[in-house]
């Protein structure tokens, strides 16, 4: 994928998963229209909870930055191999506001009924949202009754997301 980027690295390679966040390269840019992704696998899944969601930190928002929506793409279904009856492993994108504000629950379990590939869900008026106040993009993967998602042992996901950063105008 691109080249990592950031505009305060001591924040954000702190707070933020940068070994997993990446900014894309002018190409991929132009090849998918996204500006941002975020890699996901199995061995992120740590939470040790039954039926608790894990949240990621994906990207940090500056009040006045612009999101235009999200897609996810599921290379390899989430799956607790020695578990047929976890069924259900869903993820949202939002912020810190508004967790489903990019992408709405989304099925990636490989014994549920697992969605490839999704693009934003929600309504234009609130997928294209522009931050009033600094921020961040999240992940969340839910998890289901009586599971942990630490239990799960294969799957790989990757996310997208679009983020414009308008310069202060001057005359």
């Amino acid at each position: 994928m691109g080249e990592q980027s950031c505009s305060s690295p001591l924040f954000l390679a702190f707070y933020l998963n940068m070994a997993k966040t990446f900014k894309l390269t002018a190409q991929e840019k132009a090849d998918s229209g996204f500006t941002h992704v975020f890699h996901l696998t199995h061995e992120d899944l740590t939470e040790t909870s039954v039926n608790t969601a894990q949240t990621f930190v994906i990207d940090n928002t500056l009040a006045g930055d612009i999101l235009l929506g999200a897609a996810h793409f599921t290379v390899t279904d989430l799956e607790d191999a020695s578990d047929a009856a976890f069924n259900s492993s869903s993820i949202l994108i939002g912020d810190n506001s508004l967790p489903n504000r990019y992408l709405t629950s989304t099925q990636v379990n490989a014994n549920g009924s697992s969605i490839k590939a999704s693009v934003t869900s929600n309504t234009y008026a609130t997928s294209n949202f522009a931050a009033t106040s600094d921020g961040q993009v999240e992940l969340t993967v839910n998890s289901m009754a009586a599971k942990a998602l630490n239990n799960i042992d294969t799957g790989e996901l990757w996310l997208f997301w679009t983020k414009v950063s308008l310069p202060p105008l001057t005359k």
